[in-house]
């Protein structure tokens, strides 16, 4: 079943209302769970998942603290 971007629209304002939250669209929500995401996958594999073409766009939500990366190396 596919939704359209007035129903989409309408249901989210309905759930933020609902919420009691303010202050925020979609795209907030979509950034802040890009970003999540982007510290559990690889570039290259949460590239593929949000449907970009280039990492450019994808680095927006890469952004692994120091800490994060040396435990990578141990």
């Amino acid at each position: 079943m596919e939704v359209s971007a007035g129903s989409l629209d309408a249901l989210f304002r309905k759930a933020r209302k609902r919420a009691g939250l303010s202050g925020f669209t979609f795209h907030d929500s979509r950034h802040t769970a890009c970003t999540k995401l982007a510290q559990k996958l690889k570039p290259m594999d949460l590239a593929k998942m949000l449907g970009h073409r280039d990492l450019k766009s994808t680095m927006l939500y890469y952004n692994p603290r120091a800490e994060d990366l040396a435990d990578l190396l141990d």
